[in-house]
Parts: structure tokens; C-alpha cells; sequence
């Protein structure tokens, strides 16, 4: 009997004993694939270099009329070549607007927006990851008034930890802020009321095939 109860004992313990190793080997088999997919998505994150650029907004924006999926365009001013892919002169940035806050009662308003197609002249269309890095009147006259003689150049790169906060004053009332993590474009703000950019405002962008992998020619 005593020895019945001690080979049952021993019996239970060896499964409790199986359990938790199975138990420690799968937790580190989960920890290991998490670990190995926010590796990945670092990775992920970190891979972007994009190439600078110059656009002019193709419309003019008013956060007072405004509104999420609404079409906006720029256009390139130079030819570009990124990930391999060339985009020439005059191809249009395309995408929308992402989000809206129109001012009430003077207070502050926002408009996000994301561009996410190329389209060249002669009728592609490619997928594209942009950031706008910079943003300057449509008026050389008024940036002159602003303190600047001339619009900087563009950066021939702009690396994935690039971030930007463009306080108003270039754009008058408007600031604007934006980071290469992010899934948007540019968001502009101003404090005082409802934002307006005009057509033809000067975006620098930042510019890359939507592959998530290139290394920016």
C-alpha cells in the first residue's frame, strides 16, 4: 500500500514537473516571438530614408470648410529619384485630409493630412510614404516679410528619426508638426482661429516608395 501511494505521488509530481516546464518553454517560445516581432517592427520603423524635395499645395485649405477624406494635391518642383523610383518633374502628390478641428470662438483649430500616391504624367501611380519637412508662403514677397530672403533647399535625405515643429510665423498663424514614425503627412495648427494655407504654399517633403525597405538613391 505505502508503496502504491509513493509511485502515485511520484506520478503526480512527474506531471506537475512536465506541466511547468511545458509552461516555462512556451512562455519563452512567446516571449521570443514577441521579441522578435517588435524587432521586426523597429526595424520596420527605422528603415525609412526618404529623399528631400520641394511640392506646391494645388489647393487652397481652410480648416473653417475642411473635412476628413477630402482630396489634396502638390505638385513637384524638380525631378526626384527615391527607392529607385523616379519621379519627374510635375507628378502630383496625392492623398487627404486625415482630421479637422475648426476654431470656435477664436480658439485654436487643426488640420492633419496624409499624401500617400504618386502620380506621374504619364498616368502611374505609385505608392508612396511622405513627410512634409518644412512649410513657407506662396508668396516669395510675404517670406521675405517673415525673415527669410529664400526658401532653404531641400535635404538630398531625411532619416526615419526625423521630427518637426515649425512654430507660426512662417506661415503667419500657422505651425506646423510632423515625424517620419508617423502614419500621417503634416499636421498644421494655428491658436487663434481658423488656419488657411493658400495655393501654391511651398511644402518640402520628405519622399519614398511605400516599401518600407530602401535606401534612398
Amino acid at each position: 500500500m505505502r508503496l502504491a501511494v509513493c509511485l502515485r505521488n511520484w506520478s503526480l509530481g512527474a506531471t506537475t514537473a512536465s506541466f511547468l516546464c511545458a509552461g516555462a518553454a512556451w512562455a519563452q517560445t512567446n516571449g521570443q516571438m514577441q521579441q522578435n516581432t517588435q524587432q521586426q517592427d523597429t526595424t520596420q520603423q527605422q528603415s525609412w530614408t526618404l529623399v528631400g524635395a520641394t511640392a506646391r499645395l494645388q489647393q487652397k485649405l481652410d480648416a473653417r470648410n475642411a473635412h476628413p477624406g477630402q482630396e489634396v494635391r502638390a505638385r513637384l518642383n524638380s525631378s526626384v529619384k527615391a527607392g529607385g523610383v523616379r519621379l519627374d518633374k510635375g507628378t502630383e502628390l496625392v492623398g487627404k485630409i486625415d482630421q479637422v478641428q475648426a476654431s470656435t470662438s477664436g480658439g485654436p483649430s487643426m488640420v492633419s493630412m496624409v499624401f500617400n500616391q504618386a502620380r506621374t504624367k504619364d498616368g502611374r501611380s505609385v505608392a508612396v510614404k511622405v513627410t512634409v519637412i518644412g512649410a513657407y508662403p506662396a508668396d516669395e514677397a510675404q517670406m521675405a516679410v517673415n525673415g527669410e530672403q529664400t526658401m532653404p533647399p531641400a535635404p538630398r535625405h531625411v532619416s526615419s528619426s526625423e521630427r518637426v515643429d515649425q512654430q507660426a510665423g512662417m506661415l503667419r498663424n500657422v505651425s506646423l508638426h510632423s515625424a517620419v514614425e508617423n502614419d500621417d503627412s503634416a499636421t498644421f495648427r494655428d491658436e487663434h482661429g481658423n488656419l488657411k494655407l493658400a495655393a501654391g504654399t511651398f511644402l518640402q517633403v520628405g519622399i519614398a516608395p511605400e516599401s518600407g525597405t530602401n535606401n534612398g538613391e
